[in-house]
């Protein structure tokens, strides 16, 4: 009985379409929604923005889908649905298809993870969803947007936020490409996950080598140190590359102690390159402090969360500030 009165609201709502009063079919199904709730049938008024939703999608509706998909999420929110493959795969079908509409995309996708967040009582709610987001962001080229969900996401995340950055470089003409990965690296180190970080350098690392072969060189010998990283590298003229594998290999060694081997190293990596990163000195500063702290056991006094550091890391790159270590400052 439930099905067939939803079917039958859904062929009212295709004959709008298809006569173009889009208007009149999103809010003809908008008063069917509210009048769901109000009668307490949560299902089936999630079954008809979820269909309805889709349906608008056909016709580049987007202001329509997005209003449909959030009210959708407030009703997941207010009754408590919890975060299953179900629930979940509502969302992914519209997100794909609404991605193309960046005014819109944003505000739904952040309701989605708010959702997640209090459905999980986790403080970044459902890596999976991250994971699906960042790698829309990506395809999209919206950087910025994706290394943020990538940061959180799932273990496959890493690889996807490496290869991201080397593409990210790429596209800035970056005058050193270690800006880009130490995004990445330095902000998995911060969150605690060493072997994502590793996995985000090596997928960096690996670009490079096949992109710019004749600037890559395998340390090999006495120059080579046994690590998780695997084959260890020299990159000439990208001096915060070396910073970033340097610093890997350092957190390796770490044993907590501030008067250890590795923490005095780590204390003369910072010294010699954390003003390479010029407009961005003061956060990487920042969180070097917090890497200091849980790897080295450097107790360190700071104002914010690490999440919230993690999240100011680093100015949008733009030419200027890429490019701002001057050949001076490389000495």
């Amino acid at each position: 009985m439930a099905t067939s009165r939803i079917e039958r609201f859904m062929s009212n709502l295709r004959e709008n379409l298809v006569d173009g009063n889009y208007y009149e079919g999103h809010q003809e199904l908008r008063a069917i929604a509210i009048r769901l709730v109000k009668q307490k049938k949560h299902q089936r008024a999630i079954q008809l923005l979820y269909l309805g939703a889709l349906e608008l999608c056909q016709y580049n509706q987007w202001g329509s889908v997005a209003d449909l998909t959030t009210f959708m999420i407030n009703i997941y929110v207010e009754e408590k649905v919890p975060v299953t493959d179900e629930s979940k795969e509502r969302i992914y079908d519209i997100f794909e298809r609404l991605s193309q509409a960046t005014e819109y995309y944003p505000r739904v996708y952040e309701a989605a993870i708010q959702w997640t967040i209090g459905a999980m009582g986790s403080p970044v709610g459902d890596t999976q969803l991250h994971h699906f987001v960042g790698s829309i962001m990506r395809q999209k080229m919206r950087f910025q947007e994706a290394e943020q969900h990538f940061i959180v996401g799932t273990p496959e995340s890493p690889l996807a936020l490496g290869n991201m950055l080397f593409d990210w470089a790429e596209r800035t003409g970056a005058a050193d490409y270690g800006l880009f990965v130490a995004r990445g690296v330095l902000k998995y180190l911060a969150l605690g996950w060493y072997e994502a970080a590793c996995v985000c350098w090596k997928a960096f690392v690996a670009r490079m080598v096949q992109d710019y072969p004749n600037s890559v060189v395998e340390r090999t010998g006495n120059q080579a140190l046994p690590s998780k990283l695997g084959t260890v590298y020299y990159v000439n003229d990208h001096e915060l590359v070396n910073f970033v594998q340097l610093l890997l290999l350092t957190v390796e060694r770490a044993d907590k102690s501030p008067s250890s081997a590795s923490a005095r190293i780590y204390g003369q990596l910072r010294q010699q390159y954390e003003s390479r990163f010029g407009v961005n000195s003061s956060t990487v500063h920042s969180i070097l402090d917090i890497i200091a702290e849980k790897y080295f056991g450097v107790v360190i006094q700071r104002q914010q969360s690490i999440m919230d550091i993690v999240n100011n890391l680093f100015a949008p790159p733009s030419r200027p500030a890429v490019t701002g270590a001057t050949a001076e400052d490389m000495d």
